[in-house]
């Protein structure tokens, strides 16, 4: 009896932090707010697996002194639920398969990466942070065999990439008020026209940067409805961030999972996911994986799509 005294009061403590925590993609998507009350409820959103790891902690422990505690074991289904919808599953042989790596921006050397896609071939890779050093480096390695490109690198983080085994037309890269680049083509998949963005907005560490991320992939929606598109980089968005959830994003996919890719430490044990491959209506996943260490502070990703028409 002693002990379960003891046992209640972390479990009391830990509780209510929790379940707000879970529950608080469902006011994202419903009420997300565009002040500075919204933007700090976005950076608690990010966090859904640590919720529910200790949600799970808490009704076990309550249920040493209440077997009632266990009636919230269902509540750990929470955070499937409450992600950012996902495009429909297809068990054909994918189209195109893309792969989004953030290269970081003091990290030179592109070995471990084309090792990677040696082993794990895309059609499509988009580059993050790409720095003029690494962008040489891809050059002195020919890019990894890519014959078509399209790259915009800086020494600093805003610089952007994309190497691709088909051509890539009507390439532009385009700047949002605070300096954020996404770089946009056109490629054909089955003799369809698909619109290309590449893209990596700004951390959402201030107001005005989480702002301009969810305007950015509004814009981007909204586009998404009149023609086949691929978004895909850096978005500084998880699946429960207002970034990706809402009527208005309903339009893009994501094919991406949700596992951490940043920071990469301990397989982004401790991480959050916000490296993704998100499409329009018509696409289908057929896989989703997280790459290996590439010596960069993110783990990639790679996905394969299947055009199954609108």
């Amino acid at each position: 009896m002693k002990r379960a005294r003891v046992v209640s009061r972390p479990v009391l403590w830990l509780s209510a932090p929790a379940l707000l925590g879970l529950l608080l993609p469902l006011q994202r998507a419903w009420m997300p707010g565009q002040g500075s009350v919204g933007w700090a409820l976005d950076l608690f959103a990010h966090w859904q697996p640590l919720y529910g790891a200790v949600w799970l902690m808490v009704c076990l422990l309550g249920a040493l002194r209440d077997r009632r505690w266990l009636l919230g074991l269902p509540l750990l289904a929470l955070p499937w639920l409450t992600a950012s919808p996902v495009a429909p599953r297809s068990e054909a042989v994918p189209d195109l398969v893309v792969a989004v790596a953030n290269v970081n921006i003091r990290q030179h050397d592109p070995d471990a990466l084309l090792d990677w896609l040696q082993q794990k071939p895309a059609n499509l890779v988009v580059l993050t942070e790409l720095s003029p050093d690494y962008a040489a480096a891809l050059a002195e390695r020919q890019y990894g065999g890519f014959a078509h490109r399209a790259l915009h690198p800086l020494a600093s983080p805003p610089g952007l990439g994309v190497l691709s085994d088909r051509p890539l037309s009507n390439v532009r890269v385009l700047a949002d008020g605070l300096g954020a680049l996404r770089i946009e083509a056109d490629l054909a998949i089955g003799g369809r026209t698909v619109h290309l963005i590449a893209a990596h907005p700004k951390p959402p560490m201030a107001t005005r940067k989480y702002r301009a991320r969810d305007g950015l992939l509004r814009e981007l929606a909204s586009a998404a409805i009149t023609q086949p598109t691929i978004v895909a980089g850096d978005l500084n968005a998880t699946p429960w961030s207002s970034a990706l959830l809402g009527s208005d994003m309903r339009s893009l996919r994501r094919v991406s999972g949700w596992a951490p890719t940043y920071p990469s430490e301990a397989r982004g044990v401790f991480g959050i996911g916000i490296d993704h491959v998100l499409v329009s209506s018509g696409f289908a996943g057929t896989h989703a994986e997280r790459g290996p260490d590439i010596g960069s502070d993110h783990l990639p990703v790679r996905v394969g799509l299947r055009w199954q028409g609108e």
